[in-house]
């Protein structure tokens, strides 16, 4: 069954289970038993990060870093050699004895697109695939659970297909 369809008395399937937590300590301690448990599909909700709540969660470490690092030298890469080409092969101008491809005088550039490629793969990658957007809705979501850990509560869901 899907997470649309009704069950047999026509009542909604069943989310998951959630807890609500007034420490942060709690909701560390609960994710920590959690993952000893041994459930996978499982989240914590906070209206601030939590020094220890991924170590606790056994989160991977994010790849975004790598994605910013390889587009962002693609980027500065794909400048350098589209300067080069211009100045040295399509259109070569001598002036005063200077080469025709005059390396210094690119640097500035090659960091500004090294910047600009890098900032817009990690905006695209966060909301795109780490974020799954464009979502438009969650179970969750317009819950009172959700008010209540947006403000000054800790949460944690554990999906009912876990």
């Amino acid at each position: 069954m899907s997470k649309l369809e009704k069950t047999p008395s026509g009542g909604k399937l069943l989310y998951g289970l959630t807890a609500i937590f007034d420490r942060p300590e709690k909701l560390v301690h609960a994710a920590e038993t959690v993952v000893k448990e041994g459930y996978e599909d499982y989240d914590a909700y906070s209206p601030y990060p939590i020094h220890g709540l991924d170590t606790a969660m056994k989160l991977k470490r994010s790849m975004i870093g790598v994605v910013t690092l390889i587009v962002g030298l693609t980027g500065g890469t794909l400048l350098v050699l589209f300067a080069w080409w211009t100045n040295s092969i399509d259109y070569p101008l001598f002036i005063g004895g200077k080469p025709l491809f005059a390396w210094p005088s690119y640097v500035p550039l090659t960091f500004e697109m090294t910047v600009l490629f890098g900032a817009v793969s990690t905006v695209t990658a966060l909301i795109v695939v780490w974020l799954g957007l464009p979502r438009n809705s969650h179970p969750l979501h317009d819950t009172e659970f959700m008010k209540n850990v947006s403000d000054d509560k800790f949460g944690l869901a554990i999906e009912a297909k876990d």
